[in-house]
Order: C-alpha cells, then structure tokens, then sequence
C-alpha cells in the first residue's frame, strides 16, 4: 500500500490523531520541502544523512530536476516511514540521536509550518525549498569542506587527494521549477556557499517581489555576514518576513582562524547596517539571529564571546549548532577531564543578554547533555587535523588560541609520543 492510499484509508475511518512530537515521531519535512545541496544534490532535509536517489540512482542537479527528487520513489518511501510512525531511515538517524540524548531534534521545527493535512494528504508541491545555488563562497572556513566552499577544493586536493568541481545548481529547469512553485510557498531558505554571492537568488527574490508572492512568503538565510548591499535590503523588505542567521563562531583573530578569508571588523560593520533595518523580534520584518557552531575550537570560549555579543548585539539570540561532523571538531571526543572545565565555565561564566529556550536557541544545560555524549574517535585525530591544515595554511592555533592551548596540550603530547 502507498504511503497515500494508507492515508486515504485512515482519513476514511476517521483515525489521523492530532500529532504531538513528543508522543510520536513523526516529522513534517517529506511532507512540505525539498532541499538542493552545494554540491548538487537533494535531501530531504538538512539534517538528514543520505542524499535523495529514485530507482536507486543518487540525483544530480546536472541531471535531474528538484522537481525529479519531489517526486521520487525515495521521498514517497520516506513519507510512508512517517505515516507509519517508523524510524528505519538510516537518513534520520542524527534526530534519533539527539532524541535518544534528550535533546530537542530538528523535527519538532517541523511542526512550526502549519503544515494542513492537505498537503499531507497529497503533496503535489512543497511549500518549502532550501537552495543552495552553488559551492561559491568567499571563506574557506574551518569545519567546511569543498562541497560547500569552491575555495576549499585545492586544499582538499593537496591534503586529501578529494576531487571536486564548483557547482552551480540553479539550473534551467531548477529555475523553472522554483518559480512554478512560488505561489505555493510560504517560505524559501538561501544557504550556501555564500547565498548572497548568487545572482540566481537575487533574482528569485526580485520574481517573487515582482510577482506579488513575496507578501506570502518568509526568507531564511543563512550568511557569514561578508556581503551587504542596499538593494538586497530593498529586497527583504518587500516579503512577509526575513530570518537572518549570521554564521558566528568566535570573535576577533579567533573567527579570522576558523572562517578563513573574512574580517571581524567588516562582519560586525555589515551585522550592525542590517540590523538597522530590523531587529531581534517577531515584530521585526528583519528578524536577525547568530549562528554559532560549536566544535572543540571554540567552546572555551564562550564566556568572552557572550560578553562581546551582550555589548555589541544586546538581545540578539545565539543559536547554538552542535556540529557531529567533521568529528575531529565535535566536543564528543574531548577528554573527560577537559569537558569536566568546560562546563564548570558555561555554568558559571556564561551570561546572556537573552532568556536562552529551547525552541529558538538552545540552552547551556543543552549544550552539557551534548558535552557528555561520548563517541569512538581518538581526540588525537584533532590535533592532527589542526596541524595538517595549519601547515597548510601557515597558521598556528596554539598562538591563536592560547588560553586553550594550555588546557589541551598535554594531550597532543600523548599523541605524538
């Protein structure tokens, strides 16, 4: 049986229960978006773990069209597992984790769309898209890799021997395709590469401004705060909402060091000329967030990081993004004793301009259940990583992150020994 003839069936008889994340698993996503990756190819969702295939055949945006993955056998089969109220998806499994953690899973988001039991029923159109327009960006940033970052691909290729290309994935028929489902939408995500590089997605913009669609229509975006212009604030302003995340994991020399290519001084100018046409609240037509992705990098350091944020952006929430992969990055392998002192700091050393929730940024107790989870890597493979890319890149964390430094090094001495 179809995961739609089963629903036609329930919805017969009347049985579709009012859904509650935290008495079942379902999860909307299948359900209401597709997403189109830097490196050209669709996922359900940016969580999920494998990319979207029908009739076992990975799609490509060189291809296929986003239309093509919407449609798949793959993103049928899935929305069947729900239905179901299954977990087999090996591609959900990173939820299950944060679930089984005690952690609140990027599912329980997906009830925040209003998705109707229409679309559930019959989902001809998604009301949501993710685009990654390309690999463009302009920072080589430390926790990325070169399906995300043009500029990482000779790194990748000298240390890695890793072949890739740059990828422009807002092909003809993805653009036609888009654009045939705007009056559908009530919302549009921009990642990247950077998505403010991409005249693909200006245009967009400028056809759902032009089209009267923009009034139905929120933007997220998530940006590392290198590009500001007037005109794309113009833009904003003519939808019903923009949800601004900008990507910011430390301050000063240190962020310099893990997103390679930007300066500080500029990003907190462009933050501050954005924010001047918005704000921090739902009343906000530009509702400004940070995005922080938390790796053993930086994590001993948000006391001075929240300082900064509480003088300089008062109000604004930081997002914490718990980054598993690359796992040299993941605060998982840190010894015991070490995030023993971490967390003596984030409870007593981190004070926020903002009521930390669940639901919007995470909180320091959610940080620490993370902390405490333990998987089977060596912490020595951090080490080794820094110093191949270090060498690289004719850098030195140990300089740039001294008061750390001393806290770790003990164990690169066990390393190398």
């Amino acid at each position: 049986m179809s995961w739609l003839e089963g629903l036609k069936k329930m919805v017969g008889k009347g049985e579709i229960p009012k859904r509650d994340p935290d008495k079942t698993d379902f999860c909307y996503y299948p359900f209401f978006q597709v997403l189109m990756t830097a490196g050209g190819k669709y996922m359900p969702c940016s969580k999920h773990e494998a990319f979207i295939t029908h009739q076992g055949r990975v799609l490509t945006s060189d291809k296929d069209s986003i239309e093509d993955a919407w449609n798949s056998d793959y993103m049928r089969d899935l929305r069947d597992s729900f239905l179901n109220n299954g977990k087999h998806f090996a591609g959900c499994n990173e939820c299950w984790r944060e679930q089984a953690m005690g952690l609140r899973p990027m599912r329980y988001d997906s009830y925040g769309y209003n998705v109707s039991e229409k679309q559930v029923q019959k989902p001809l159109m998604p009301m949501r898209v993710e685009i990654n327009a390309s690999n463009i960006c302009n920072l080589r940033c430390r926790i990325c890799m070169p399906t995300a970052s043009h500029r990482w691909i000779p790194e990748a290729k000298k240390l890695y021997n890793w072949n890739e290309e740059t990828h422009f994935n807002m092909t003809p028929q993805n653009i036609e395709a888009i654009k045939s489902w705007v009056p559908n939408f009530t919302q549009i995500g921009f990642f990247g590469g950077e998505p403010l590089m991409s005249h693909e997605n200006i245009d967009l913009m400028r056809h759902c401004v032009e089209t009267g669609h923009s009034k139905h229509i929120s933007i997220l975006l998530n940006t590392n705060g290198t590009v500001y212009s007037d005109e794309i604030v113009q833009l904003f302003l003519q939808f019903q909402k923009v949800f601004i995340n900008f990507s910011i994991d430390d301050i000063g020399e240190r962020f310099e060091y893990q997103r390679s290519g930007a300066k500080w001084d500029e990003v907190v100018q462009n933050m501050k000329s954005y924010l001047k046409h918005g704000g921090h609240t739902d009343a906000d037509v530009i509702e400004a967030k940070i995005c922080c992705s938390v790796t053993n990098m930086n994590i001993w350091y948000f006391p001075e990081y929240f300082q900064f944020m509480n003088e300089h952006f008062p109000g604004m929430p930081v997002y914490w993004n718990l980054v598993y992969a690359p796992h040299e990055f993941s605060l998982e392998i840190l010894p015991d004793q070490v995030k023993e002192k971490i967390r003596e700091r984030l409870r007593n050393y981190v004070k926020t301009s903002y009521q930390p929730t669940r639901e919007k940024t995470k909180t320091v107790e959610d940080l620490i259940i993370f902390l405490e989870n333990k998987i089977d890597k060596d912490f020595g493979s951090f080490f080794k990583k820094i110093k191949q890319h270090d060498e690289y890149r004719q850098e030195d964390f140990a300089k740039v992150f001294p008061e750390w430094w001393e806290v770790i090094k003990e164990y690169e001495m066990v390393v190398e020994a």
